[in-house]
């Protein structure tokens, strides 16, 4: 008996008629000869495995990214990666690419470069998304993204979101990222640690206009100065963020705030940086503007609600951050629980995120609508009707197929011997718009090759497998 699950995975998929899913190995054998041959809308689909590549986008604005894109499996991040073998920047965005240019779901390392040993961008503003990049290496600065002299327009921004940034070096300024001469750059939801610098262990942002860093972590990075963050910029806005266990050799181990900045820090946690010299949580040379309020900053800060008290980590020495509650089974409770600015409303207790019923938490865990999350970003999943290649490929015995479908309608899903006979229909039936899963099993199949077949009132489309046993 051959068992046949299907998954409604996402819905409500928009139509786009002009993009095109390229498939890799099976359309292209690299990544490269993909988005050589993609347009401007396309999708480059990368198929778990590793890559040793050296990527450029060359001006194409496309999707890149892992079976992440259909699924919405977060485990397809680090089985797809691409491995830049110490030969440069493992992706280069150096052709004005706007933020319709997206990295998502890869695993981004082994890059050695002057500037951007994971991520390399000059000029462009790309979407960075839901990535593991580490182990990387920049001689100069920006050990794993290093972003510099993007246009400067009031509607450019980076997208820098969902990414774990970690064990990169730079061996000047930025281990994790380094930010130089922008309009504006935001990153979200990102967790950049275990980075090692000269200036600006985690984060290094000069000669900017504006920062904006929302809800995310700053951990154990090291530096000379700067070990959280180094920042000469015009505007800083520090919110539900956390800093903690960052080490400088000489000053600032949290933030470092030269020249020329205006800083608001909000909803926070600054607590348990240090520094040989100058141990302060926030050096802020030159008379600065800083103003913080709903926060935990480790040996106080001036500002409004501001408290100086131990936050009460879960298990920083093991990377989480998340608060102790006495309703998780806890003998105490974080006093940075219900702490947060009381117009943001937490009405869901939530072990995993939000822990107060009354207002929002201090740090990454404010609760409510402000709970990290997997961005999943819909905009970004193939818009066209398309059948996926089946993973794994060759199998044995299972094997998964997807389908996108940008709207409901009747589709057949069927598979044929080498010969063309029908050896068994999977689907046919009306399914409901969106990205689906079917798993087969083979059991009863003999070794060989199979063509998978969809059929639509508009089109048909087949993909070859290889049956192994």
């Amino acid at each position: 008996m051959k068992k046949i699950t299907i998954i409604l995975i996402i819905v409500g998929v928009t139509t786009t008629s002009s993009a095109t899913i390229i498939n890799i190995p099976a359309d292209w054998p690299t990544i490269q000869q993909g988005i050589d041959a993609s347009a401007d809308g396309d999708t480059v689909l990368v198929q778990p495995g590793t890559y040793v590549e050296n990527i450029n986008f060359n001006g194409h604005n496309i999707v890149l990214g892992s079976l992440l894109l259909t699924s919405g499996d977060t485990s397809y991040i680090q089985q797809t990666i691409i491995n830049g073998d110490s030969a440069g920047s493992v992706i280069k965005f150096e052709n004005e690419e706007n933020n319709t240019a997206v990295v998502k779901g890869l695993t981004i390392t082994n890059g050695f470069a002057m500037n951007g040993g994971g991520i390399y961008c000059n000029g462009s503003y790309p979407s960075i998304l839901n990535n593991i990049i580490i182990n990387n290496c920049a001689l100069s600065s920006g050990g794993g993204i290093y972003i510099g002299n993007s246009p400067i327009l009031p509607g450019d921004r980076h997208k820098i979101h969902y990414n774990i940034i970690s064990q990169n070096t730079a061996n000047l300024r930025g281990g994790g990222i380094s930010l130089w001469n922008n309009f504006a750059n935001i990153l979200s939801f990102n967790q950049i640690m275990d980075n090692a610098a000269s200036i600006g262990g985690g984060i290094y942002a000069q000669l900017s206009n504006y920062l904006e860093i929302d809800r995310d972590l700053l951990a154990y990075n090291r530096a000379l100065v700067g070990a959280g963050m180094f920042c000469r910029l015009r505007y800083l806005d520090f919110r539900y963020s956390v800093c903690t266990g960052n080490k400088a050799d000489l000053c600032g181990g949290g933030l470092y705030l030269a020249f020329e900045n205006s800083t608001y820090i909000l909803n926070s946690i600054l607590w348990a940086d240090t520094a040989a010299n100058e141990p302060n949580e926030i050096i802020n040379h030159y008379g600065n503007w800083l103003y913080a309020a709903y926060s935990d900053i480790d040996s106080g800060w001036t500002g409004y609600q501001n408290i100086n008290t131990d936050p009460l980590f879960r298990d920083p020495a093991g990377r989480d951050f998340r608060l102790m509650a006495t309703e998780c089974g806890f003998d105490t409770s974080s006093p940075c629980i219900d702490r947060g600015r009381p117009e943001e409303n937490d009405s869901l207790l939530s072990c995993s995120w939000g822990l107060g019923i009354l207002r929002s938490d201090m740090g990454i865990y404010g609760g409510g609508a402000n709970a990290v999350r997997v961005e999943e970003d819909s905009e970004f999943i193939p818009k066209s009707i398309t059948l996926l290649q089946n993973y794994p490929n060759p199998f044995n015995a299972q094997t998964t197929i997807r389908f996108v479908l940008p709207e409901s309608q009747n589709v057949q899903l069927t598979v044929y011997d080498l010969l063309g006979r029908e050896v068994e229909i999977l689907i046919d039936e009306y399914i409901q718009a969106g990205v689906h899963a079917v798993t087969i099993d083979a059991f009863d199949y003999p070794s060989g090759v199979y063509f998978a077949r969809l059929n639509s009132a508009k089109n048909t489309e087949s993909i070859k497998m290889l049956l192994l046993k």
